[in-house]
């Protein structure tokens, strides 16, 4: 963090100081430009009160504070916690929010973000980035605070039985998986706002979930995607070509990325008169591309990214850089977004500052490439607020440089309740005049049987 003169930062710690709060602090220390001071004076620029005390606001960035609330009014009824962290206004209704995000919280759908005080702690020295690279976040203008007042996360968690029978729960359900047509591209679905309920493919095996659909091409009636297989009771996904024909029946399938280990959301990159394939591969702890030859067979091009066990990378080529979008396989893989860039799509890839550069259950996590309409450019990404893959969030880009990340969600699509595969929806792409989605369908044993839930 590099600034013409030191930043001077008060830190009010509570007599007994927890460990988030002594994470709080070190984030702080370790930045460039920074001077952590033992007391206000008149020379502080801002005071990080974790102690919830009353100190003068008068300071050049104000006075800091973490909040939090019940997140379900802001998640369609999905339970959860909402964070923020704002710069305190004379009016104790209304406050500078500096950082916010959503956590999950575990029900019998899904785990949910077991500390949320862990994953706000850097948060402040976040913001101290932002503003050495001269965003005025600290100035914004102030927005109610109500909802979000609270000095510490709601408590949704009822101890270890709970967590217990959450597990259970979960364990005897079985998702089912597969994949749903639209005849027109995804500018129509964002000018309808909703999801017209797709043709869903016919010739699925009873025993097989397809998901993660990403179109190859679409030529005399035929499409053929890209997807992830895998057997419904369990085991490790592969990437199959699919053909789909006019009427939706599935007429070819051909295993065609064998990597060793599990892969899934096969991502395409067309370049240069070349398709590419990025399968998330993140149990072997890299992003790597595959070629498609002229006789369709995929051979590995290269290793994009290594030592990071990305989730659903999804590249972009915007404002001259290239970017990877994904989340990290081991912490929060459904909550918070990192970001890469590099000069080329092929690297050298760096971690933005400001990675996780987001942290929100319900619009995260990558779910499909990233599309243009009218020079503004959309992420879908998937809405995990009740449940993995529970619907999909469409994002547009309003900031995107080496140093800044700022996106707003425009719109959710829900599945029907109505339709046969209602429980969830987690991929969407398009090529021309049509559009790929995926469908959840989740079932419960009974005894030995599978009954619909």
């Amino acid at each position: 963090m590099a600034a013409s003169s030191p930043v001077r930062v008060a830190v009010a710690l509570p007599s007994a100081p927890e460990s988030w709060h002594r994470v709080c602090v070190e984030r702080i220390r370790a930045l460039d430009g920074v001077v952590v001071v033992d007391a206000p004076s008149e020379s502080t620029d801002v005071i990080v009160d974790l102690a919830i005390g009353n100190w003068p606001r008068h300071l050049r960035l104000g006075v800091w504070q973490f909040r939090f609330g019940d997140g379900a009014p802001l998640a369609h009824g999905a339970p959860g916690t909402i964070a923020r962290l704002y710069r305190l206004t004379p009016d104790p209704d209304r406050a500078t929010v500096l950082q916010e995000g959503w956590f999950r919280a575990q029900t019998a759908d899904a785990p949910g973000t077991r500390s949320v005080l862990d994953r706000v702690a850097p948060w402040c020295a976040r913001v101290l980035t932002q503003i050495a690279n001269g965003e005025d976040v600290a100035s914004a203008p102030p927005q109610p605070t109500a909802g979000c007042t609270e000095v510490r996360p709601p408590s949704h968690a009822g101890g270890w039985r709970q967590e217990a029978a959450g597990a259970f729960e979960r364990w005897v359900r079985r998702e089912w998986w597969t994949v749903g047509v639209l005849p027109f591209g995804i500018a129509e679905i964002l000018e309808r706002g909703a999801l017209p309920e797709p043709r869903w493919i016919a010739g699925q095996p009873d025993d097989r979930c397809y998901a993660d659909p990403f179109p190859l091409r679409h030529a005399g009636g035929r499409l053929d995607l890209m997807i992830e297989a895998y057997r419904r009771r369990g085991g490790p996904g592969s990437i199959v070509e699919l053909a789909v024909d006019a009427d939706g029946g599935v007429v070819d399938s051909h295993a065609r990325i064998a990597g060793g280990e599990h892969a899934s959301y096969p991502f395409l990159l067309r370049r240069d008169g070349r398709i590419l394939c990025v399968p998330e591969t993140a149990r072997l702890g890299r992003i790597s591309a595959y070629a498609r030859d002229a006789d369709g067979t995929w051979r590995a091009e290269r290793d994009l990214l290594t030592g990071f066990p990305a989730v659903d990378a999804t590249l972009l080529e915007h404002g001259g850089r290239w970017w990877i979008f994904c989340t990290h396989r081991d912490e929060e893989n459904q909550t918070e977004l990192h970001l890469f860039s590099a000069p080329d799509w092929t690297g050298p890839w760096a971690p933005h500052p400001l990675n996780p550069v987001k942290a929100d259950a319900r619009s995260s996590r990558p779910a499909g490439a990233c599309f243009a309409i009218d020079g503004v450019t959309y992420r879908p990404a998937q809405d995990c607020s009740l449940r993995y893959g529970g619907a999909i969030a469409i994002n547009r880009i309003v900031e995107l440089s080496e140093r800044r990340f700022r996106e707003e969600m425009v719109l959710t699509l829900r599945p029907s309740p109505e339709s046969p595969w209602p429980d969830g929806m987690h991929t969407i792409n398009s090529l021309g005049d049509v559009t790929v989605v995926d469908g959840l369908r989740v079932e419960k044993r009974s005894g030995f049987f599978l009954q619909e839930s």
